[in-house]
């Protein structure tokens, strides 16, 4: 799995992920079936890209598709179904018709982020893609807010509300500090982005569980002026 954040604000997207890769081996052994879980990490996958059209992309789900890792399939996609003229809105069923034509389809999601084209300006667009269920879901962005996918637990137990059991079987609500979207400049929507990814990596190397969200954070800020790489992992 992964971790994707997609943070709107009135000047512009950011989109942030994590760079591990967990995969899983599945075995017949005689009458049974062997699931070994996380038995290969590699902390080298691009999972936010730019596109020609100056959006950008974020996925999570499904890292390996015909026995090749998923992301030489999404850069295929980009380099043959997104030019620069293309249209922001028409990019979540371009995804959506590209994996579900090829022999297999992945359980894989997306984030779109980028700027339409409309009479009176330039407008934010924000989507999120499904492609095994083909569900395109279109974010609300005229207020300001978060999205994330992926490994979800471990940020939305921080910042949801939460009440705590008490010995009698009663619960005791905590008090509930909400986050003040409404005031997030820019920065405050990168420096959250990068919160919400390392925070979630930390938190799961202490725990017991699997660490699938893992490695560098990339960081893309996408505005009506230009999508530039805050932070990025590059080969060496």
């Amino acid at each position: 799995m992964s971790f994707l954040v997609a943070v709107h604000v009135n000047e512009g997207i950011v989109l942030a992920s994590d760079r591990r890769t967990t995969y899983t081996n599945t075995m017949a052994s005689e009458d049974k079936i062997i699931q070994r879980i996380g038995i290969h990490t590699t902390n080298s996958t691009d999972k936010t890209f730019i596109c020609p059209n100056n959006a950008g992309i974020s996925t999570c789900g499904d890292a390996s598709l015909l026995g090749k890792p998923i992301t030489g399939f999404i850069q295929e996609m980009i380099r043959e179904k997104v030019r620069p003229d293309c249209k922001v809105e028409n990019m979540p069923q371009i995804i959506t018709d590209y994996f579900q034509g090829l022999p297999q389809i992945p359980d894989t999601h997306f984030f779109v982020a980028g700027y339409g084209v409309t009479d009176s300006g330039k407008q934010q667009l924000l989507y999120k893609v499904n492609v095994k269920s083909k569900k395109i879901e279109k974010v609300d962005t005229s207020s300001q807010g978060a999205s994330w996918d992926g490994e979800t637990f471990t940020l939305t137990r921080l910042i949801q509300n939460v009440a705590v059991k008490m010995p009698d079987g009663k619960y005791i609500d905590l008090p509930f500090e909400n986050i003040l979207w409404e005031y997030f400049t820019l920065q405050d929507a990168v420096d959250f982005a990068r919160y919400a990814v390392e925070t979630t990596i930390q938190t799961m190397r202490f725990k017991n569980v699997v660490e699938t969200v893992g490695g560098k954070v990339d960081i893309l800020v996408v505005t009506p002026d230009e999508t530039r790489w805050l932070q990025k992992e590059n080969l060496i």
